[in-house]
């Protein structure tokens, strides 16, 4: 009986270990995550970017190795068959526009990706609920299509920079309004993770050939 209560407690001792490094684990994946977003988030005070500028170093290599770690994180082609039907041409869909080219000068492919991706695909409700569907063709590219299934957002990455293609013909004035939006939103987003904070040029998720491709890129998206 005695040997019977010692190897019950040694058991249940075992797994309560076990959930708390599981634990352990998710809390700090969930708090690096944090840290990332404060930082790049356009609204946040200057005080808050002196404090999280700091720590971005550690949460640029923690962003690209969870990406390795996750591999197609997000994937599945749900609510884009008709895109992955349409014929490729030297790299962009048969019938798309280009509107954004950001060449880059260095990449930290992995890390930019993941974090695009989790701020691409928190979009969705931006600027009316249920306005955008975002889905991922593969782990180089992210799908925004419009409600009105009159145009699509697609946003590519690739070593050499970032392009955004608008695919569809004749998108309505609203999509036009709406992608304005969400596109300068993404513009901010990218100049935060290349100009904010006090980082080293090796240490960050994204350098450019020209600080300027940004701003220029703004031309392009403006509605009106």
């Amino acid at each position: 009986m005695v040997a019977s209560i010692g190897s019950s407690r040694g058991t249940y001792l075992i797994s309560m270990i076990f959930r708390f490094i599981l634990l352990a684990i998710l809390l700090a994946f969930f708090c690096n995550v944090i840290v990332i977003e404060a930082f790049t988030t356009p609204h946040i005070t200057s005080s808050i970017h002196h404090t999280t500028s700091t720590s971005t170093q550690h949460n640029a290599g923690f962003m690209d190795d969870l990406s390795k770690f996750f591999g197609g994180l997000g994937g599945g082609n749900d609510g884009i068959d008709e895109q992955n039907d349409i014929a490729e041409v030297d790299g962009v869909y048969t019938g798309s526009k280009r509107i954004i080219t950001v060449p880059s000068k260095s990449m930290k492919a992995g890390g930019l990706r993941l974090y695009c991706n989790l701020y691409l695909m928190g979009l969705q409700n931006t600027p009316e609920d249920g306005c955008w569907k975002a889905s991922k063709a593969d782990d180089s590219e992210v799908n925004l299509r419009y409600k009105d299934l009159s145009g699509s957002i697609i946003i590519r990455f690739a070593d050499d920079g970032i392009t955004v293609d608008r695919l569809g013909s004749a998108p309505s004035n609203k999509y036009l309004m709406h992608e304005s939006v969400i596109l300068n939103g993404f513009l901010d987003e990218l100049k935060a993770i290349v100009f904010d904070g006090d980082i080293s040029e090796a240490n960050r998720l994204l350098t450019l050939v020209d600080d300027n491709d940004i701003e220029k890129n703004r031309e392009a998206i403006s509605f009106g």
